[in-house]
């Protein structure tokens, strides 16, 4: 079975058995361990007491931050072309609607496949631009992480310690995200040298010694705005502007919720939820996104919330399925109607025989 977007999309951005049979087991284990205790009589209280006056602001924040991720894919794309952030929206909104209903991060494959098709960009460029911006999505999140973890252990707004769970995951990922800054900064400042030596390497491989590797250039070539301190700089400012959108964002449903809880919580709700998800295994992060949710405000909303002990578990299990649906709906619905668009409207153009 392949899941097909108006006969267009190449193979490899399409979807399997066995990729959906490993998303939705994902999803299942996960999901069944967020509604391990929860009270559906009082989750569905929950529901009815949200403000839905905070939704539709909560919204704007929300795609304010996918344009700013837009813009972030401009600056990590100027060294190949110079394209407009809202020439990019619509191909970053695809990325996000496929990713949201199939598993193993499909939609960046097409993303890809999009750049190519609509600006001429090699896909294999587009694809490592791409994971770049993975790049600095761990980047902040770590930051996000740091920040929270230092807010709870110096008892910011009466928070108490963050776990041994949270501290550990901040000490890797540090680590990580530099050394990773730094290996992709030096493939970027020499290009040719990193070439041969990942060729040599690959090459070493058993029946890979007469192969040649033409495909590594312009993967590098995706990756040559680490060399540019100025493309540098504006992705980085891009990232934090979307990263701190979307933190406000949550903040702005907790605030539906009113559950009163300092904003350094929500850095690392975002944190957490979106680390989880970072591995490309369910459609949308449906299941860990949720897990990682509940299990972070259950951390402060017992002593810091105003719903209390009691109601804690029940009002965690609410906010992160509005949450999340918040953050997959609308955007998938965006993306979904893009993709369709893009796909049409050669083939009216076509059929009206127009060049």
């Amino acid at each position: 079975m392949r899941l097909r977007f108006a006969g267009q999309l190449p193979g490899w951005a399409t979807g399997s058995v066995a990729r959906l049979a490993l998303g939705l087991g994902s999803s299942t284990a996960f999901l069944a361990l967020f509604l391990r205790n929860a009270n559906f009589d009082q989750v569905g209280r929950a529901f009815t007491e949200v403000s839905a006056w905070w939704i539709g602001p909560a919204l704007v924040v929300y795609f304010a931050g996918i344009a700013a991720r837009a813009w972030r894919w401009h600056w990590l794309l100027l060294h190949i072309q110079h394209i407009a952030w809202w020439r990019l929206f619509p191909i970053v909104a695809i990325g996000f609607g496929v990713n949201n209903v199939l598993p193993l991060r499909a939609g960046e494959l097409v993303r890809a496949h999009m750049l190519y098709q609509r600006h001429d960009i090699s896909r294999l460029s587009g694809l490592s631009s791409i994971f770049m911006t993975r790049v600095y999505d761990g980047l902040m999140l770590t930051c996000f992480l740091v920040i929270g973890v230092i807010a709870s252990l110096v008892g910011f707004q009466g928070m108490n310690d963050a776990g041994d769970e949270l501290t550990a995951a901040m000490a890797f990922l540090v680590f990580g995200i530099i050394g990773a800054f730094l290996v992709f900064g030096a493939i970027a400042r020499h290009p040719a040298d990193a070439e041969r030596i990942i060729g040599k390497m690959l090459s070493r491989l058993p029946g890979q010694s007469d192969r040649e590797w033409g495909w590594l250039s312009p993967l590098i070539a995706g990756m040559a705005a680490q060399a540019n301190r100025r493309q540098v700089i504006g992705a980085l400012i891009a990232s934090l502007i979307a990263w701190g959108l979307e933190a406000l964002m949550y903040w702005m449903v907790g605030q539906a919720f009113n559950l009163g809880l300092p904003f350094a919580v929500y850095l690392l709700v975002a944190a957490a939820a979106n680390l989880l998800i970072t591995a490309p295994s369910t459609a949308g992060g449906v299941g860990p996104f949720e897990w990682a949710t509940k299990a972070t405000l259950l951390i402060w909303l017992p002593t810091l919330g105003t719903v209390g002990a009691q109601g804690a578990e029940s009002t965690a299990v609410a906010f992160a399925a509005i949450l999340h649906a918040l953050v997959l709906i609308p955007i998938s619905l965006v993306g979904l109607s893009c993709l369709w668009f893009f796909q049409i409207a050669p083939r009216r153009r076509a059929a009206s025989g127009e060049s």
